[in-house]
């Protein structure tokens, strides 16, 4: 039978992969208020799993008692258990991760009356990216499960937010949970405390001109002003497939080694098979000697033994993840 800390830990996991698929829909109405709900949800179950892994699964050590030590049961006859302060007490939270905790919280307890809804999205947005970033630290660092799997993004970038500043005269017109998480969040930012999580981020987007836009296209596009003195020349260059793919099958297990001490090269040679990693272009690509060996692997689909198979970084990441899991499993 599985644990219950595993049940309320998979339960977490499904509820913040769920916030952040609302989140992400191009149109949904009423999602910041379901993405703060499920999130702050997920946290509360994630935070209640790691006290019963550390107490060996005893259910009373969630549970609410009167002052004869008796469980309290609720209006539908169940045990009424701590809340999401209590919990994070409990796992002495660093001081970043809790003041996200808290004004999450106030959120979630004040959906009702959101009002501005462009100021306070924005604030959700910065405290969302911040908090998934932790939680996404968290899970690693407890159960040693990386969330790669899962395609656990950060918020998408919105460009339909208001990103001006707050002057005293807009405080003083915004109701009174903007105001109050405005003032927290500008108090803590003056007086920062260093730690492994975050309070608060921002993501910052620029363009960039003529020089390196991204590492995973096949195809740089860029802006030069000083192409035949014409400003603004777009131009495009084609990358070099080894930029794409930079690892070796060597190079890769290398950096596999240092990642995870006991892994064994058959265990990397297993998922690569396994996962069909050869054939994948996410993760991997045939390097070809030559122009005619592709076009004749293309006609009859057979593949040189000399061709050899170069890797990216996503790919690592991915065999990491699976061998960490694996890890987990075999410890049960």
């Amino acid at each position: 039978m599985k644990a219950r800390y595993k049940h309320l830990l998979e339960n977490s996991i499904a509820a913040i992969l769920s916030a952040i698929e609302i989140y992400n829909k191009p149109d949904f109405k009423y999602r910041n208020e379901i993405f703060v709900i499920l999130t702050v949800n997920a946290w509360e179950l994630i935070l209640k799993s790691k006290i019963l892994k550390d107490k060996n699964g005893n259910l009373n050590e969630l549970y609410i008692k009167d002052d004869q030590g008796k469980v309290i049961f609720n209006r539908n006859k169940t045990p009424k258990t701590i809340d999401i302060f209590t919990a994070i007490n409990i796992n002495k939270l660093e001081t970043n991760l809790k003041r996200n905790l808290d004004e999450f919280v106030k959120i979630r307890d004040n959906a009702i009356h959101f009002y501005n809804k462009d100021k306070l999205n924005y604030l959700i947005f910065t405290l969302g990216v911040a908090n998934l970033k932790n939680y996404q630290k968290l899970v690693k660092s407890w159960y040693k499960q990386d969330l790669l799997e899962y395609n656990f993004y950060i918020l998408p970038l919105g460009f339909a937010y208001s990103f001006k500043g707050y002057s005293q005269l807009d405080l003083q017109k915004e109701p009174e949970l903007i105001k109050s998480l405005i003032e927290t969040i500008k108090y803590y930012q003056d007086n920062p405390i260093q730690g492994d999580y975050e309070f608060i981020c921002e993501i910052e987007v620029k363009l960039n001109s003529a020089k390196k836009i991204t590492e995973n296209t096949d195809v740089e596009i860029g802006i030069n002003k000083q192409v035949n003195g014409n400003e603004n020349t777009l131009f495009y260059e084609t990358k070099k497939l080894t930029d794409k793919y930079p690892l070796t099958y060597a190079g890769m297990w290398l950096d596999l080694k240092k990642a995870v001490p006991n892994a064994q090269k058959q265990h990397l040679n297993e998922i690569i098979k396994k996962f069909n990693i050869k054939t994948n272009e996410k993760y991997s690509a045939y390097n070809f000697r030559s122009k005619e060996k592709e076009e004749n692997f293309k006609k009859t689909g057979k593949m040189s033994k000399d061709t050899p198979v170069i890797y990216n970084h996503d790919c690592l990441r991915f065999i990491i993840g699976e061998l960490q899991n694996r890890e987990i499993n075999d410890s049960k």
